[in-house]
């Protein structure tokens, strides 16, 4: 028995030392150095076909040993029994091995490698209170966790996508919004630059005329009645007439139609304007501060004209910070009016541009990026609507527009 445990040995060290340098990378001879095999690198079905292996090879030798002494006595038949029923036992063990051990690892894995494919829901069917039982309900609890996790993120991302949507919905509603403004703005630029230009000329044209239309009339008073000229001297005086008739109507062309007004809050319409310029604020790296009290601000206006307005102001602030700035909108109340305060964080107004900013065709941008006619139409708008508005250099720097309007209840027909 001692000779076949030896030679069970010395064939084991032979094995370990082969596997070492086949599996394993390590250096066998005897100038190697003494490094350890971790045996839980091994799969668990070769440890332990291992040590069924070790255990049928030293009962065989162990046996071995006995049939040599015990032949002689002719017990080799209960030797020849026992070593099948040896053989036997090692098959049970290695199908109850199979079942209780290889099996629910096999199952184990597979679900393991289904929920690496992206199938969360899998769990693995294992009961019992062995230590294999437990990990596979601690792998389906990881599971469970990562399939909540994963629903968790995919319902944030889906939130996340709807306020994107929404947001982008709003932005190109903006946009579009802005479009209409600034075609509104630039009709408006055309029609008041057109009107301005027809109300100098009819000046320029009628200041002439009624000296010519003075001079006509002398001369008919000092003609004879039966003078051959005093009929020609009618005709020119009619021509005249006809002529300032003209520039009458001109004149009367180019002042601005009469705004029908309607109830409109004055807060709501200076957030709406806002929110259209947001797209044109974030381009120019510009933040909006709204300051407006809670309570009502109602007044008779125009919305559109009153927005129109507005929007230009906000495009005039945006055009003086280049490099980005605050802009700040404080709506307040002084008696019976209302107060709209648009201040920017930009360079100012030069002073001697201060007293003639509203006029048209003033402006400090460069050639080619300004009508000039965007403050003159909201100095008309407001002074449509009964209001004033006026512009002063800030404490800082950048400029402060002051716009005040009647109230409704401050409105008398």
């Amino acid at each position: 028995m001692w000779a076949a445990f030896v030679i069970y040995t010395a064939d084991s060290r032979i094995f370990w030392a082969r596997w070492r340098h086949k599996c394993c990378g390590y250096h066998v001879g005897p100038d190697a150095p003494r490094t350890s095999l971790s045996v839980s690198k091994l799969p668990l079905r070769v440890r332990f076909g291992l040590f069924v292996a070790a255990i049928v090879a030293g009962v065989i030798g162990a046996l071995g040993w006995l049939s040599l002494r015990m032949f002689e006595r002719q017990v080799g038949a209960t030797f020849w029994f026992a070593l099948s029923g040896i053989l036997i036992v090692t098959l049970l063990v290695d199908q109850v091995a199979r079942r209780l051990i290889y099996r629910r690892l096999a199952l184990m894995r597979e679900t393991m490698q289904r929920a690496a494919a992206g199938q969360l829901k899998a769990r693995v069917s294992i009961d019992g209170l062995d230590e294999i039982g437990v990990i596979a309900r601690g792998l389906n609890d990881i599971l469970q966790g990562l399939e909540r996790l994963n629903e968790a993120v995919d319902i944030r991302v889906e939130a996340a996508t709807e306020v994107f949507r929404q947001k982008s919905v709003a932005i190109a509603d903006s946009h579009r919004e802005m479009a209409m403004l600034n075609e509104e703005l630039a009709r408006a630029g055309r029609l008041a630059a057109l009107g301005q230009a027809a109300a100098n000329m009819a000046h320029q044209i009628g200041t002439p005329l009624n000296l010519i239309s003075g001079y006509v009339q002398l001369l008919i008073q000092s003609s004879a009645p039966e003078s051959a000229s005093l009929d020609r001297l009618k005709a020119i005086q009619d021509q005249i007439a006809r002529v300032t008739a003209i520039v009458r109507a001109a004149l009367d062309s180019s002042r601005p139609p009469a705004i029908p007004r309607e109830r409109a809050d004055l807060g709501a319409l200076v957030r709406r304007v806002c929110q259209m310029a947001s797209p044109m604020l974030e381009d120019a790296g510009v933040q909006v501060e709204v300051l407006a009290p809670d309570q009502s601000a109602e007044l008779l206006a125009d919305p559109v004209q009153l927005e129109l307005a507005l929007l230009s102001l906000i495009a005039n602030s945006v055009d003086a910070m280049a490099s980005g700035g605050t802009l700040t909108v404080r709506l307040g109340r002084v008696d019976d009016r209302l107060r709209l305060e648009v201040e920017d964080t930009g360079s100012g107004i030069p002073p001697d541009l201060l007293a003639h900013i509203f006029d048209p065709w003033v402006t400090t941008k460069e050639p080619g990026k300004g009508s000039g006619l965007g403050l003159s139409i909201a100095r008309q708008v407001i002074a449509s609507h009964g209001g004033t508005i006026r512009v002063d250099n800030g404490p800082g720097k950048g400029a402060i527009f002051t716009i005040e309007l009647p109230t409704a209840q401050g409105v008398h027909p």
